[in-house]
């Protein structure tokens, strides 16, 4: 043994090892700093330390065989004939010591980063936010009555709207600064949690036709007053003052105003207060999503009783009518409602075509009313140049580019409408759930505590997502059955009906399962049915599976469109052992909402698909689905695939194992 190591010193094997470890963590440390610059794939890091390990044994072959010199490659020495260091200019000291300083500056980067990101948090993260970013606080009365309470909010509403206009702002949604309306906290603090570095606090009272309206405007780092104005005018001039504040901010914040934003910014949209008014509780009431859209559909209505040629109550009715509408999918899929939505669209193209409100409600006309995409994307991006802050319209952006598949570009928009009303629940569940459809599973967790965070872990709704984002993270039974346990110690079970099926299903506990389903409105006859056959109970479940059928085909005979109930009919008739039929039925679903009309919903169809084959036997076809499905963004889990009772039939298939060893294999990289 100590002949084998002089052997290897005098080959100066160990110098070699020496260089070649020091060389690849280097790189190794290079890379994980610059790999996410470039945005580079995130298996990359990983084939690179591959790569360097598997080429270890082959430098240390290279190094006992041959040695380099300055003369160039030569064998290495006999056994006992003497080397220099000098005969080894690649592996001397002095490379050595090089090595070594290199390797501690690399590990004394992350601890600089790390301090670098501690100071900036202890700063409140202000000196890397946008220098032009701003939120508005709520204003304040000067008195408690009703009114003035009224007249604060709307005037808050209308100075938010148009500072959303000007692009080069970075302006936080309504619905993000209302929580702060009787806060104790301070500015940095509030600044801090919502991103920015400006803050716009405001006073205001209403007195017959005066108003008095105190503003200003402070650099949350500083603590500087970068502009204040007391403005005492009529209630008439409440447009003019509105502009003025936009403006002014604009100015104090040294952000460039186009002449197309300053013109929109003074556009005054109706003569009538009272119309206005009834506008900008339905607007507040819209934010603040607490009634039905129709009730507030009906106080546009009167807005514009007073007004006829008010044009932005038409936008809404627009987006009301269709949104209810939603091709046959919606809550009243009767003609007479997208008639309604066309009617008050077409009169607000009459108004003004142009105006980015009537582009955006042509988008929502056009992606409720026909799902015809496409011309939707156009309209809310035409609209969106006007209204660059406007949240809700980036989040329809991207729920339009979803269904068309542009997957990341959609992701990105989201992302922004987030980062624009980051306390604005129904956005952050849909990032999440945008992430979790793209497999994102580290981004899927964060939004999931973002959601948590802003109802402050007492929704259940919202913390049930803690168990879907372990199941399709780990796929963990005891994880999965730890935080079942922590949500049934937590909350009424009943409002855990939805985890508590899952749950079931996956341990496994068919007779709890059934039960659940059996005490509430969840469970569909099909569903029943199924656990029916699983605990044995055939000639009930096959009464189930006909009464499934019999639903579906009543469904389909009053709304022959109505896609989903074919995937419903399909599944029944298999069940029931009528093959053809359920193939048939199945792949009408498909057609009905294939892919290329819908990215979102063409995969739910497709899955359906999927099922009816595997009920009926045919696995290979079922596989081929399920194959395809996991290749592109959806709920669909190789966890899932798993677990579920629903896949044991294919269990023992080669093709099956294999697809999940696959997905697998990429998850990991």
């Amino acid at each position: 043994m100590s002949r084998l190591i002089q052997e290897l010193r005098n080959r100066r094997v160990f110098r070699v090892s020496t260089v070649y470890i020091g060389i690849s963590f280097a790189l190794i440390e290079v890379s994980d700093i610059l790999f996410p610059m470039m945005n580079a794939a995130d298996w990359s890091l990983k084939a690179l330390v591959i790569g360097l390990l598997l080429g270890f044994p082959i430098a240390i072959s290279l190094a006992w065989i041959f040695q380099f010199t300055p003369e160039g490659i030569r064998r290495s020495p006999k056994s006992g004939e003497k080397q220099t260091t000098e005969n080894k200019p690649l592996t001397s000291n002095v490379i050595i010591i090089a090595l070594l300083t290199i390797i501690a500056v690399l590990l004394a980067y992350p601890r600089f980063s790390n301090s670098t990101a501690e100071t900036l948090s202890s700063e409140n993260l202000l000196n890397s936010m946008d220098s032009k970013s701003v939120a508005v606080l709520p204003f304040t009365p000067f008195t408690k009555t009703a009114e003035d309470e009224s007249f604060a909010d709307g005037m808050h509403d209308d100075i938010l709207t148009q500072l959303s206009k000007i692009a080069e702002l970075k302006v936080i949604s309504r619905t993000s600064v209302m929580k702060y309306k009787e806060t104790t906290k301070g500015i940095p603090e509030i600044a801090k949690e919502l991103g920015v570095v400006n803050l716009l606090e405001g006073s205001v009272r209403r007195a017959d036709d005066q108003i008095r309206i105190v503003a200003q405007l402070i650099n949350a780092k500083t603590d500087e007053h970068l502009w204040a104005e007391t403005y005492d005018r009529q209630y008439a001039d409440i447009f003019a003052v509105q502009s003025d504040v936009a403006q002014k901010i604009a100015r104090a914040l040294k952000a460039k105003l186009t002449p197309k934003e300053k013109s929109y910014i003074e556009i005054q949209p109706t003569d009538n207060q009272e119309a206005w008014e009834l506008y900008v509780r339905g607007e507040l009431l819209w934010d603040a999503d607490i009634i039905e859209r129709d009730s507030i559909a009906v106080i546009y209505e009167q807005a514009l009783e007073l007004d006829p040629g008010f044009l932005h109550p038409y936008t809404r009715l627009t987006a009301i009518h269709a949104n209810a509408y939603f091709d046959g999918s919606g809550r009243d899929p009767r003609p007479i409602r997208l008639e309604k939505a066309r009617k008050a669209l077409g009169r607000a193209i009459q108004i003004d075509q142009n105006a980015p409100e009537t582009h955006r409600a042509q988008g929502y006309f056009y992606y409720y009313g026909s799902r015809d995409y496409q011309r939707a994307l156009e309209e809310f991006s035409i609209a969106q140049t006007s209204q660059p802050n406007n949240s809700d319209l980036l989040a329809a952006i991207a729920f339009v580019q979803r269904r068309l598949g542009q997957w990341d570009e959609s992701l990105e928009n989201l992302q922004k409408a987030v980062s624009l009303d980051p306390n604005e629940g129904n956005k952050v569940r849909q990032a999440r759930d945008m992430a979790h459809m793209m497999r994102l599973w580290d981004l899927s967790e964060r939004y999931q505590g973002q959601l948590s965070a802003i109802h402050s872990g007492n929704e259940p709704e919202t913390e049930i997502g803690w168990y879907y984002t372990e199941l399709a993270q780990s796929g963990d039974l005891e994880k999965l059955q730890k935080i079942h346990d922590q949500l049934m110690s937590r909350f009424d079970p009943k409002d855990l009906t939805e985890v508590r099926v899952m749950h079931a299903e996956l341990s496994r506990d068919f007779e709890n399962w059934l039960d659940i389903e059996m005490s509430d409105t969840l469970g569909s006859y099909w569903t029943i049915g199924n656990l029916m056959q699983l605990t044995g109970q055939f000639e009930k479940a096959q009464s189930y599976f006909d009464t499934a059928r019999i639903e579906a085909e009543n469904t389909i005979k009053e709304n022959p469109q109505d896609w989903e109930y074919y995937g419903e009919l399909g599944v029944s008739l298999a069940k029931l052992g009528k093959i053809e039929e359920a193939i048939e039925s199945g792949k009408k679903e498909v057609e009905l909402m294939s892919l290329s009309r819908d990215r979102v919903l063409g995969v739910t169809a497709l899955e359906d698909m999927a099922d009816i084959y595997r009920i009926c036997g045919m696995q290979d076809e079922a596989i081929d689905i399920y194959e395809r499905i996991l290749g592109m963004p959806g709920y669909l889990s190789s966890n899932w695939l798993k677990l579920s009772p629903h896949y044991d039939s294919l269990r023992g298939n080669p093709r099956f194992k294999t697809l999940l060893q696959k997905v697998d294999t990429k998850s990991a990289l």
